[in-house]
């Protein structure tokens, strides 16, 4: 049987170990470094869960190195979304948000800083990131609804012309409604008449281009959108035209012609099998 002597020294090694097992602890979490996206939006019970979601997806690639960073909790005050980094990584966190800053971040990042401010400027809010409980040690700042919007254009009348390979005709009226799919993008709102359109059916999922006036809307992000297109006339593209128009196809999501060993030859089959109006 042990010693009494022996078991009160057990015990006094096993309180030193958990002391200093405490105190590095303590250490390690004194060294860590907390930051903090500032949202002058909702609080925490509002904020919605999926919105929440976005703007820490975004939070989390801006700080960058996802594995040491960690969140902690929400504080009030608008919302507050508060991220711990563990202290072995705080230098190189540290080191990328002086990078995004200076807009010399990754792709990631520097699409993650634009991505919180335009969920901020959807939100009508503004925001910044903090560090540790220093409101004043203001990071990254957002703008959001603050930044002067760039002007919308139009809309306006342009004749130009647009590529793609034809996927819809419809209408019983004089008016023919027609589709095109380029790559990821589908153009609706085309319109011409049964002469054109009956001549255009013929080309049936075949790349083709249509020769019009457009309707064009520039919005305030800068994007052309084509409110509507009127057809004039049309030409067909050529065989090697065919060749990228399905190259296309196969990059969109989701899509089935990337595992087809004969895509033209499906495209023709469907030509031949749907020709004319529908």
């Amino acid at each position: 049987m042990a010693s009494l002597d022996f078991i009160v020294f057990e015990l006094h090694s096993m309180i030193r170990s958990e002391v200093r097992t405490n105190q590095v602890g303590a250490a390690s979490e004194t060294m860590s470094k907390s930051y903090t996206l500032y949202i002058n939006a909702y609080t925490p019970e509002t904020i919605p869960m999926a919105r929440l979601a976005q703007y820490m997806q975004n939070l989390a690639a801006v700080l960058g190195h996802t594995t040491a960073v960690h969140f902690e909790t929400l504080k009030p005050g608008s919302t507050q979304l508060v991220t711990r980094v563990d202290y072995e990584e705080v230098p190189k966190v540290e080191a990328h948000l002086a990078q995004v800053k200076r807009g010399e971040g990754s792709t990631e990042a520097t699409r993650a800083k634009a991505e919180i401010d335009r969920l901020l400027s959807e939100d009508n809010a503004t925001g910044f990131v903090y560090e540790d409980d220093d409101q004043g040690a203001e990071i990254i700042v957002f703008p959001g609804a603050s930044r002067p919007k760039p002007a919308t254009y139009g809309p306006f009348n342009q004749e130009g012309s647009l590529d793609g390979i034809l996927i819809s005709v419809s209408g019983a009226d004089q008016t023919v409604h027609l589709q095109l799919q380029s790559g990821e993008i589908r153009y609706t709102g085309i319109d011409t008449n049964r002469d054109t359109a009956r001549r255009l059916a013929k080309y049936m999922y075949e790349p083709v281009r249509i020769f019009g006036t457009g309707r064009w809307l520039r919005d305030q992000y800068g994007n052309w959108l084509l409110k509507k297109f009127r057809v004039d006339s049309f030409s067909v593209l050529a065989q090697e035209d065919l060749k990228d128009a399905i190259s296309h196809l196969r990059e969109v999501t989701g899509s089935e012609w990337k595992s087809m060993d004969d895509p033209i030859g499906v495209l023709k089959a469907l030509r031949e099998k749907g020709n004319g109006l529908h």
